[in-house]
């Protein structure tokens, strides 16, 4: 598994230009607020922040499968099994979606300043990122086994992943009012439940998925 997720590493490193590509977009999307909204308050930040993220990074972690040819499934099955194989994607997309996710907030506070109960909120959204890259890589496992994975991806995708966001923005915005952490537990552990529950149910159906 560790020597697999170090080999998508390099592979996705290889092609650097889309991960390059996503640290511009999210460095000029922020510096497109700043100049449109300097000084906005707290809930504006985190209201802008979740846009600046989700529509930024998942083109940096949504390709996961789509990139592969059909007759990759089986040389990969030669190697390890689907569930290894998904594995290592799954924790490869989660390192990436951490990676753009930290620098966001970074950049964020660089040039909008530091808000109240910061790491809270950043915990989140990590939390939440993790949930997101899972639903995009299972998705983008399905889409490719059609002739059509760019149209079928986002059908696939946005409904399993609202759930998720509208809780991730619920607890986020908590964060920003500054309630006491007790307040968040239930949508931060509701959030824990949504990530396993869609690793899980990834790992089970790959076998389905790589078979067809």
């Amino acid at each position: 598994m560790k020597q697999m997720v170090k080999f998508f590493l390099v592979e996705e490193w290889k092609g650097k230009y889309a991960i390059v590509g996503a640290f511009l977009y999210i460095f000029t999307a922020v510096l497109i607020t700043f100049l449109s909204l300097p000084g906005m308050d707290p809930l504006q930040y985190s209201a802008i922040f979740w846009v600046v993220v989700i529509f930024t990074t998942l083109q940096g972690i949504s390709k996961a499968f789509m990139q592969m040819r059909k007759g990759s499934f089986a040389f990969w099955h030669q190697l390890c099994s689907p569930q290894v194989f998904l594995g290592a994607r799954l924790l490869t997309s989660a390192l990436l979606m951490l990676i753009f996710t930290t620098f966001a907030f970074a950049v964020f506070s660089l040039m909008h300043g530091s808000i109240s109960n910061g790491g809270t909120f950043l915990l989140i959204t990590l939390t939440t990122g993790i949930g997101i890259s899972s639903i995009f890589t299972i998705s983008s496992s399905i889409a490719t086994k059609t002739d059509n994975p760019g149209v079928l991806l986002p059908v696939l995708t946005f409904p399993v992943i609202m759930p998720v966001v509208l809780i991730g923005v619920k607890a986020g915005r908590k964060a920003v009012e500054q309630l006491d952490f007790s307040t968040i537990l239930p949508e931060l552990g509701l959030l824990l439940l949504f990530d396993i529950l869609i690793i899980a149910l990834g790992l089970l159906l790959i076998r389905f998925i790589w078979k067809e």
